[in-house]
């Protein structure tokens, strides 16, 4: 299960160029802040280009590293602020939105170990030292995510509010200048369930590639109201004039699930 997939390296054979638009991230030196991460991200992309050096690259389970897989996306952002800080054009001047719906169907079933005076063994903690670091950099990733979008959101209503008109310095124009980009950070996990008792039985799901039906009727079912209910769903919504529409039933009503 999960076991490690290798492919052969041809990196340094296609002729590949870097894009004129990451140019600005090639030059530590040279790059402004906030960029480091998106320059890590490319320094570590550009050393699989030597493939004579690293003939075979293997791929594993990514979820010690980035088990929502939002460390693309976040790069992705990073790369885009730090180039509208340098006045450098991006493939993404033109988007007014990005939706991210981050899937997070963390667990967390209930111990008994602040019921007991004796501490919890060494393979419970061994089990419990993979984990919650999981768990917690999963957390940090989405609210980092949530970070960018408020900062883009208030640094466009200062660039909009009438106090900025007159503004004469370069540096505050350019303290201020971050994408027109509504970013929507839709999460979907199972504490944004109001049902409890619903919320109970999912949290004790085993992570297994085998659920019975109902589990996964309840899992998908559970995705779709948490979508619904999603405050940042709803001023998407809102935003692009839109509206759930229910599907049909087939006696040709309006009642029938989303």
């Amino acid at each position: 299960m999960l076991s490690p997939v290798t492919i052969n390296n041809y990196g340094g054979t296609c002729n590949f160029v870097i894009p004129h638009w990451l140019q600005p991230f090639t030059d530590p030196a040279k790059t402004a802040r906030p960029a480091a991460r998106a320059l890590r991200n490319l320094q570590e992309v550009l050393a699989y280009g030597h493939g004579g050096d690293r003939p075979y690259i293997h791929l594993v389970d990514g979820g010690i590293s980035d088990n929502v897989a939002m460390r693309g996306v976040l790069d992705a952002l990073e790369a885009l602020e730090a180039l509208h800080a340098v006045h450098q054009p991006t493939p993404l001047d033109r988007v007014r939105r990005i939706i991210v719906i981050v899937v997070n169907s963390l667990s967390s079933p209930k111990t008994n170990w602040d019921q007991s005076e004796s501490p919890p063994g060494s393979l419970e903690i061994l089990l419990r030292a993979t984990g919650v670091p999981i768990d917690h950099y999963s957390y940090e990733a989405i609210e980092l995510l949530k970070d960018t979008a408020a900062r883009w959101q208030t640094m466009r209503r200062l660039r909009a509010a009438a106090a900025f008109a007159g503004n004469k310095d370069p540096s505050v124009a350019d303290a201020l200048n971050l994408p027109d980009i509504d970013v929507y950070a839709i999460n979907v996990s199972f504490p944004a369930l109001a049902d409890k008792a619903e919320l109970a039985y999912l949290n004790e799901l085993p992570t297994t590639f085998v659920l019975p039906a109902e589990a996964v009727d309840r899992l998908r079912a559970a995705a779709g109201t948490i979508i619904l209910s999603s405050h940042e769903f709803k001023r998407l919504l809102k935003d692009v004039g839109a509206a759930v529409v229910r599907a049909p039933t087939a006696a040709g009503s309006a009642a029938g699930a989303p």
